[in-house]
């Protein structure tokens, strides 16, 4: 063979391998579109529950007892702009204020038929241990309701929704949840942006509502207002 035909051969030679080389190293067309339609492919969403409650076992309760608060609450009502209470719900021989109690009984009043109700005093200690804590006013989403499910706590007259202002809900619901010694349902709203609060029979209860604002019987104002950054 000629030197020139021997040089010939060799060239060719390594440019078919290099060929095959590149060839085997990409993907074909159609694995291309196969990888690329697993990867737009959606993934599976699971729906978040709603609604998820459970009963508090004794050994999650406060062991000691709670001291007495201030007596003082200062508050208002974000279904009626304007109103507002400020008050001490003792007398000084540490009884009832019963001017206090009528205050805040015509605040927690039903919105929908103007219906008042005396509320049970121990819901106000709850609230102003909760303004001893932050001395910050706090906003009363929703009280007494004079509604057709008379087994809800706001029916009884025992149950407050609320928020403070600029203070997340997660924060006042870990406060709130350390005064029970037993007897308290705590819930949260995290899209509405306020807790429940009431006191019932033993055992104590808690829940968390990740129902849309003004759902079904929450009480949820019509007026806009700032929601509070929950956690």
């Amino acid at each position: 063979m000629k030197p020139h035909s021997r040089l010939t051969a060799l060239v060719m030679g390594a440019s078919l391998f290099t060929s095959l080389s590149v060839a085997s190293a990409e993907p074909s067309h159609s694995t291309q579109a196969s990888a690329s339609k697993a990867s737009k492919s959606p993934k599976k969403h699971t729906p978040r529950q709603v609604f998820n409650g459970w009963a508090v076992p004794e050994s999650k309760l406060r062991v000691q007892p709670v001291k007495r608060p201030s007596g003082k609450i200062e508050i208002s009502s974000l279904n009626e702009p304007g109103a507002h209470v400020s008050v001490n719900i003792y007398n000084p021989d540490g009884s009832y204020n019963e001017e206090a109690l009528d205050q805040l009984n015509h605040l927690w009043r039903c919105r929908r038929t103007e219906t008042e109700k005396s509320i049970d005093p121990h819901i106000f200690e709850v609230l102003s241990h909760v303004y001893d804590r932050f001395k910050k006013p706090i906003s009363l989403v929703s009280g007494f309701r004079n509604q057709r499910r008379t087994t809800s706590y706001h029916y009884v007259g025992s149950a407050a929704d609320f928020t403070i202002q600029g203070l997340a809900d997660g924060v006042l619901k870990n406060f709130v949840e350390s005064l029970d010694t037993g007897g308290m349902g705590i819930g949260i709203y995290p899209h509405a942006g306020f807790i429940h609060v009431d006191v019932r029979p033993e055992p104590s209860y808690r829940w968390v509502d990740y129902s849309p604002p003004g759902s079904s019987e929450m009480g949820q104002p019509k007026t806009k207002r700032t929601r509070a950054p929950n956690t």
